[in-house]
């Protein structure tokens, strides 16, 4: 379409005459327009012609080359004024400013333009139509990991070894890094990490927006060593090609609680290209270093999101863009920061900034990968998978479920929960993986080195199946489900000695870790199932390698170690499948039970009658007539089928 002349900008001066850095003319220099937005791609400039009432505006060489009197010449050779159009060519309400660049004669830069020519905020158009449009989700830390009261006090969280902790939910699906983390180099600081309210009251210290219900106080009070990042990330957008060279307004709220030394009062913010896993990324951008003051106040930086030529993205498609607030390095520090903002905009913020709960909860509590549901739906959207036993990997993988690049997420999570238990044998209790041609293997040593050998991982077992309750390993779990044991010998097969046996029941599956050694007739985190609970004294367990052999009592030797020192167990694991259709009963399953024999009164013994009591008078065994066949009975409880998904 054609541009609109009023919003072209004339050069201010009659004429211009360029001289380079020493002060002699730049005859014969280049100038070179591009988008500011995009500073490898040119970006037309314009000269006018024609006559009154009837102008037109022709585009200029692009690059073009000075005349001897370094001016500015149109195609004529004729010397004329420039005229700018710093907007979108095909949108005149997207803001589009200049990026130049001008060499002399020999090529050597002299004189650099960005944001050129600057239209101030009143006059800036967005760069879309929703122009505020915060990319950053729960800037105001709902959700987050200490209790939601805002009467109580807020509690500290002191992290001496974690190097990447979640503190707050946000954005997570198909992000390799999601909701807000915590990231250090190393544990050798002191940390700590506090959600404070603010407090109700006439005045608030945020001016100027919508104050959030809190803020994240950091305080390091020992100094790290060898620290090379301390940082807050925040998810921004899945895909760094999405933003690529796109302009951006970032601002912040902060303020410094502590001390003013060197470095005590100032924060860093990045910009982290990730490229994906398995992959490796550039080196944070930085945008801007803030000294903060002992009050809270606004900080606004602009930029553009880096260019994404050359770089190399992962077979995952989990590449994104996330934003990182640095703490001061190997210094002690208070640091108070609340509602980072990203906007695609140029110079331009709102007056406020508000998201109710529910649109913040709606995205923070959206299905995560792994979530599962049921529909009569036979229609599942491209994101969800159906648990029909298959299998999933990447395009080449010949994955029997789905083989796509977007299944890397529940891949890796499926293979980080079935590598603990793949013990050696081309078994898995949770998730098989086999090669590609569907022959079963062991697990590699990693998840993404697995997927991107073409491995096929089945999906956790569902077919048929009854969803059975557990509890995550991240929870704070009761000693009923982990619980510190004794292992002894108990004529012969191996006896755990545990603290609470009330939520055992035969059959149940069990790993097992030792910070010594393991009894060698265990291996570590492979998974067993407990038999003859109480068997050996209150609390006691026994366990055997299969379901069956549980159900039957058939516990494992002894071996010929009991391990030391502490040997823990952990019930319910999550995805381990267990049970069956139909089952033989044992006979030391009956009920404890008599038969009753018929009284004979008579007989014959060759040709003589013989009267006799036969329960009296015959000695030995006396066999009742059989009934029954021993074939397995029904166990399937009643039930009805659902089609069950898993979110990609």
């Amino acid at each position: 379409m054609p541009i609109n002349p009023e919003l072209l900008i004339a050069a201010p001066m009659l004429q211009d005459v360029l001289i380079d850095k020493t002060g002699v003319v730049m005859s014969g220099g280049t100038i070179t327009c591009y988008h500011d937005n995009s500073r490898t791609t040119l970006k037309n400039w314009y000269y006018q012609s024609g006559v009154p009432n009837n102008y037109t505006y022709i585009a200029l060489p692009n690059p073009l080359t000075l005349s001897a009197a370094g001016t500015i010449c149109d195609i004529n050779g004729i010397d004329t004024i420039p005229f700018f159009y710093p907007y979108d060519e095909t949108n005149e309400t997207i803001h589009d400013p200049y990026y130049i660049t001008i060499v002399n004669h020999a090529q050597t830069n002299q004189i650099t333009r960005e944001n050129f020519p600057f239209v101030p905020s009143s006059g800036t158009t967005p760069i879309n139509g929703d122009i505020f449009n915060n990319l950053i989700v729960n800037n105001g830390f709902w959700r987050n990991i200490q209790p939601n009261t805002l009467n109580a006090s807020p509690t500290s969280y002191s992290y001496g070894t974690g190097v990447d902790i979640i503190v707050a939910p946000s954005q997570h699906d198909g992000f390799s890094s999601p909701d807000i983390r915590f990231i250090r180099t190393n544990a050798s600081a002191t940390d700590a990490v506090t959600f404070v309210p603010f407090p109700a009251a006439s005045s608030q210290p945020i001016k100027n927006d919508i104050v959030p219900e809190y803020y994240l106080s950091h305080n390091c009070t020992v100094v790290g060593s060898g620290e090379l990042q301390k940082c807050y990330q925040f998810p921004i957008s899945l895909h760094i090609n999405t933003l690529e060279s796109v302009p951006f307004t970032l601002t912040i709220q902060a303020q410094n609680g502590g001390g003013t030394g060197a470095g005590q009062n100032t924060i860093s913010l990045y910009i982290l290209q990730n490229t994906g896993t398995g992959t490796v990324s550039p080196t944070p951008r930085l945008l801007g270093t803030l000294t903060l003051n002992s009050s809270w106040q606004t900080y606004t930086l602009t930029s553009v999101f880096p260019a994404t030529s050359g770089l190399t993205l992962g077979a995952g498609a989990d590449d994104a863009l996330y934003l990182q607030v640095q703490m001061p390095l190997s210094a002690t520090c208070t640091i108070n920061f609340t509602k980072p903002c990203i906007y695609l905009t140029q110079n331009l913020t709102p007056s406020n900034e508000f998201k109710t709960y529910d649109q913040v909860d709606a995205i923070i509590n959206s299905p995560r990968t792994g979530d599962v549901r049921s529909s009569l739906n036979m229609f599942y959207p491209y994101g969800w998978v159906p648990m029909n036993d298959g299998t999933i990997g990447n395009p080449s993988s010949n994955a029997t479920t789905r083989k796509s690049a977007d299944t890397w997420q529940l891949y890796n999570l499926i293979w980080t929960v079935g590598k603990v238990v793949d013990t050696g044998v081309p078994f898995n209790n949770i998730a098989q993986l086999y090669d590609s041609s569907g022959t079963p293997i062991n697990y590699g040593g990693t998840a993404i080195a697995d997927f991107n050998a073409n491995k096929q991982l089945a999906l956790t077992k569902m077919m048929g199946r009854v969803i059975m309750g557990s509890v995550p390993s991240t929870a704070l779990l009761a000693t009923n489900y982990t619980q510190n044991v004794t292992a002894s010998n108990s004529a012969g097969t191996l006896l755990f000695t545990g603290v609470n046996s009330s939520l055992m029941f035969v059959g149940q599956p069990v790993t097992f870790t030792s910070t010594g050694t393991l009894p060698d007739a265990i291996i570590a985190n492979a998974v067993y199932f407990i038999t003859n609970i109480n068997a050996g004294g209150a609390n006691t367990f026994e366990i055997a390698t299969i379901y069956s052999n549980a159900i039957a009592g058939t516990a494992i030797a002894y071996g010929s170690t009991s391990g030391t020192p502490t040997i823990s167990c952990y019930l319910d694991t999550s995805g381990v499948y267990l049970g069956e259709y139909a089952h033989t009963q044992l006979v030391s399953e009956l009920a404890a039970h008599n038969h009753t024999l018929t009284t004979v009164t008579s007989g014959r013994v060759g040709t003589s009658a013989v009267f006799f009591n036969y329960l009296n008078d015959i000695s030995g065994a006396a066999t009742s007539g059989i009934t029954g066949s021993g074939t397995p009975f029904n166990i399937v409880q009643p039930g009805v089928f659902y089609n069950i998904y898993i979110k990609l």
